[in-house]
């Protein structure tokens, strides 16, 4: 019986649109949705890759909001978009994911105007030049892979 194409040597299953490093059994590795256009996709790509991170792209914005927040766990804690890329209809779709409760890391590159950055809650913009190492320092300074803590219960 041949293996299903999808599945590793080692037994991982992986979406086909997750591409990047295998997913690994402790689930140490950061996940990460790209949107993003031509150029600025591959200087994405290459940052994220060096991070080791499992990165999915995304197309459109709705499958950004499709996989952050309607497809089944695990799904990524990072979102990188290309806001030079969205329409602005795409910008008013997109707070759907906060609105339906995700709540991880967006960054966001190109002109980000401080009210959307605070309505979506950006944590990081980029704007021309993007200089080499500067995406995987902001990964590596976002610290999403961390456990939860437990918040101590209010006893009056």
């Amino acid at each position: 019986m041949a293996a299903h194409r999808n599945v590793d040597h080692a037994g991982d299953m992986t979406h086909p649109n997750v591409l990047g490093r295998k997913s690994s059994p402790t689930g140490d590795a950061i996940r990460v949705l790209v949107y993003a256009q031509d150029a600025l996709a591959g200087y994405i790509e290459a940052e994220v890759k060096r991070r080791g991170a499992i990165w999915q792209a995304a197309r459109t914005v709705e499958q950004i909001v499709a996989a952050l927040v309607l497809d089944p766990p695990p799904r990524a804690q990072m979102l990188i978009a290309d806001f030079d890329a969205m329409s602005p209809m795409d910008v008013m779709r997109l707070h759907a994911i906060r609105e339906q409760g995700w709540f991880g890391v967006l960054i966001a590159f190109g002109t980000v105007p401080d009210p959307l950055r605070s309505s979506l809650n950006i944590e990081t913009v980029f704007t021309p030049p993007y200089k080499p190492g500067a995406l995987e320092a902001v990964i590596a300074s976002t610290n999403v892979a961390r456990a939860t803590t437990k918040i101590p219960t209010f006893r009056p």
